[in-house]
C-alpha cells in the first residue's frame, strides 16, 4: 500500500479558533479531510454546537476558515490510523513546526482534541480527567482541551459538547439554533 500524504494545514492568519489532533488518520488522509471517518464523532459535535450557525461536515473543512473563522492542523504530521502508535518523543519533536504554525495563524484560542497531545506538549499542567479552558496560552492563543471524538471514547461525548459551547461561549458566539 503506498504511504498516503498527510492532510494539509487549514490554517490562514486571524482565525477566532484551531482544532489540533494528534495526526491524520488514515482514512482522513484517504479522503482528504479532517475528522473523515465515519465514526468519528467530531462533526456532528461540533454542527451541535454555537461555533457553527449551520450544521457541516468533513467535506467542509476548507471552507470553515473563510465562514467560521475555524482551522485545522494536527501536532504530529505523519498519517496513521491508531495514535497510540505516535510517540511521546515524536510530538516533542513535532512541537517547534507545531507552534511555528499556530504562531503564524495566530488564533485567539485553539482546542486540542485529545488530552495526551497536550499532557505532552504541557507536562503536569492539567488534572487527569479535566477538560475544557487551560491556564496556559500556545503562541498567544487560549489552550482549550476536549475528548478525543474517536469511535473508541465515545463515553466522552458529552464532555466534548460541553467544552464546545464553553469554547463558543469564551469567542462570543451564542447558540443560534436553539442548542442547548
Amino acid at each position: 500500500m503506498p504511504t498516503l500524504q498527510t492532510l494539509p494545514d487549514l490554517l490562514v492568519p486571524g482565525l477566532d479558533l484551531v482544532f489540533v489532533g494528534i495526526n491524520p488518520g488514515e482514512r482522513s488522509a484517504e479522503l482528504g479531510h479532517y475528522y473523515a471517518h465515519p465514526g468519528n464523532g467530531f462533526w456532528p459535535a461540533l454542527s451541535a454546537s454555537p461555533l457553527l450557525e449551520e450544521p457541516a461536515g468533513p467535506e467542509d473543512d476548507q471552507s470553515l476558515a473563510e465562514r467560521a473563522g475555524i482551522g485545522f492542523t494536527d501536532v504530529v504530521k505523519r498519517v496513521i490510523t491508531d495514535s497510540t502508535n505516535v510517540t511521546t518523543e515524536e510530538l516533542r519533536t513535532s512541537e517547534p513546526a507545531f507552534r511555528q504554525r499556530i504562531a503564524g495563524a495566530s488564533p485567539r484560542a485553539i482546542c486540542l482534541t485529545s488530552s495526551r497531545a497536550f499532557d505532552v506538549l504541557f507536562p503536569k499542567v492539567r488534572a487527569s480527567g479535566t477538560w475544557g479552558r487551560q491556564p496556559v496560552t500556545l503562541e498567544g492563543a487560549a489552550v482549550w482541551v476536549m475528548p478525543s471524538t474517536s469511535g473508541r471514547a465515545a463515553g466522552h461525548r458529552a464532555h466534548v459538547h460541553r467544552v464546545l459551547a464553553e469554547l463558543a461561549a469564551s469567542l462570543g458566539r451564542a447558540a443560534v439554533r436553539g442548542v442547548a
